[in-house]
């Protein structure tokens, strides 16, 4: 069974709290967010009502984890959003959507793009 992370954060500001870590085993099993406010050093002492989590699929926002200087989660939304390093050293000047989330909706939009212009092409080469 694969597990994703939690994500916890301040209602309030969507700053994060803690991240659970993931898991891949036989053995694991899912966790309410009362047993990890029980469990975890980190989340002790919050008011349960002014913490929420944010599940992420196994590996989800693996590579922004990774390349990003910092993250919160949007409290508009409930959803993640990141501060990356640029090329030059500088970074983000605002939290944005994941890379990865940006770059799955690039593709959806060629795949659209090149089927909108092979139909055209199609529609063209018939008439």
């Amino acid at each position: 069974m694969k597990i994703g992370s939690k994500v916890y954060w301040r209602k309030a500001s969507g700053e994060v709290i803690f991240i659970t870590p993931e898991i891949e085993s036989d053995f694991a099993r899912e966790t309410t967010k009362e047993d990890d406010m029980g469990f975890y050093p980190q989340l002790k002492g919050f008011d349960p009502a002014q913490v929420e989590v944010l599940q992420l699929n196994y590996r989800q926002y693996y590579e922004d984890f990774q390349r990003a200087k910092s993250y919160v989660v949007n409290p508009d939304t409930g959803k993640m959003e990141f501060i990356y390093i640029d090329g030059n050293g500088g970074e983000t000047p605002t939290p944005q959507v994941p890379l990865t989330d940006q770059v799955s909706d690039l593709k959806a939009r060629q795949d659209s793009t090149e089927a909108a212009l092979l139909a055209l092409m199609d529609t063209t080469t018939t008439t």
